[in-house]
């Protein structure tokens, strides 16, 4: 018996997914089950399920699985304040707790025992799993800090607290998706259900796999209607400046010696990246497809404002930045760099199994094009990030099996 105590967090409304995931089915076996299952499987303490919005439905099976229930009467207050509740349930002493979503249930025995081992090796450390590098789910929470959750009252919540000790964060990559799949939307149920088949039958593939015998043109885009000074520019939406429809017409003359085999671009959606892929379509007569994960990291607040005003109003965050540029990011809505890779690969991975030309014309952002080589070459990315990419410029990684190429500057 391992003395950790697992918190399953089933309390919300299921708001977005608009059906109650506690009670959504993977392979005929209900969500809340399956967590609770995993939990038993690997041997923790009795795990404390928190209720709250419908607990009635979820009370039959909580008490046929013998585990212990908390109820959060203020679970509109959202996930910190069940997590409050839960770590005030568990009575029993523990040398720490494993936070369990019911949105992410996919997690294995194999990855809460990676943790586990982990957690013996740095009893006093947060520990969250990783897949390619994007920070998942269960968060390992050393007992220690019980007493400061709990007492907790500022803005920010669970995020306000690990925030402060994120430099002692242990990040530990765990080869595996699942834990980051949630199914937060309809969209995520489908994702995991079809994830959970696709563990099954051995049909989950690498980006370079689904490459192979193809070829990708990576394009970024023209340049941009220039400001007074610095911005982060991120998804901040920019057209084209005179110059940069120049660019983006010389690329498409450029990609006119390669016999293309495809009629189509894809292009991200941010208006910069569809003016360029409009000007290089109507010289080679495509259609362009215009795709959402294809964008530029997102900044958060800071997109579309002067770097100096940053500087200004949040020096000890813009240092940090500075320091740590692969990792950081500035609040809910921003990505770092490895959030970024995963939208990407995930977005290109998908485009690939449905586009079956051999050719793939993609019209993109500079980050985007570093996170695509750092996967495809197994670079680092902060080394990638450190390399210049010219407006209008073009990539391209060969995967053809007599070729197997990747240069730049085309």
């Amino acid at each position: 018996m391992n003395n950790v105590c697992g918190l399953v967090l089933a309390a919300g409304r299921s708001s977005r997914m608009g059906r109650y995931k506690p009670l959504l089915a993977i392979d005929g076996v209900t969500t809340i089950e399956r967590i609770i299952d995993t939990l038993s499987e690997v041997g923790l303490q009795q795990p404390v399920v928190v209720t709250g919005y419908n607990r009635e439905s979820l009370l039959p099976i909580l008490i046929k699985k013998n585990v212990d229930i908390a109820y959060n009467k203020d679970f509109d207050k959202g996930m910190f304040e069940s997590l409050k509740t839960g770590l005030r349930a568990c009575k029993a002493p523990a040398d720490g707790f494993l936070l369990m979503l019911v949105d992410i249930p996919l997690v294995t025995p194999d990855i809460i025992n990676l943790i586990l081992e982990k957690h013996r090796e740095y009893p006093d450390r947060f520990i969250v799993p990783c897949f390619q590098g994007k920070k998942g789910h269960p968060l390992f929470i050393p007992s220690k800090y019980k007493d400061e959750i709990i007492s907790y009252e500022g803005e920010g919540g669970l995020k306000a607290i690990t925030s402060k000790y994120e430099a002692e964060m242990i990040r530990l990559e765990v080869g595996c998706e699942s834990v980051v799949l949630d199914m937060d939307t309809p969209e995520g149920y489908e994702e995991v259900l079809e994830y959970s088949l696709a563990l099954k039958d051995g049909s989950i593939y690498s980006l370079n796999e689904l490459l192979e015998g193809r070829r990708l043109f990576l394009i970024r885009h023209g340049e941009t209607k220039q400001h007074k000074e610095k911005i982060f520019m991120g998804q901040y939406d920019v057209a084209l400046s005179e110059k940069g429809r120049l660019q983006a017409i010389e690329a498409g003359e450029r990609l006119r010696k390669y016999d293309l085999r495809t009629d189509r671009i894809y292009s991200s959606d941010l208006i910069r990246a569809t003016e360029t892929a409009e000007l290089i379509a109507n010289l080679l007569n495509f259609n362009v497809i215009y795709n959402s994960n294809l964008r530029e990291m997102s900044l958060g607040e800071w997109d579309g404002r002067p770097i100096s005003e940053i500087k200004s109003l949040y020096p000890e965050e813009y240092r940090k930045r500075g320091e740590n540029l692969v990792l950081y990011k500035f609040g809910n809505r921003c990505e770092n760099f490895y959030d970024l890779k995963y939208r990407v690969v995930k977005g290109i991975k998908k485009i690939l199994k449905e586009d079956k030309n051999s050719d793939l014309v993609l019209v993109v952002h500079s980050g985007v094009i570093k996170v695509l080589l750092s996967e495809v070459n197994k670079t680092d990315l902060s080394d990638e990030i450190e390399k210049h990419i010219a407006n209008g410029e073009i990539g391209l990684i060969d995967k053809r099996r007599e070729k197997h190429e990747r240069s730049f500057g085309l």
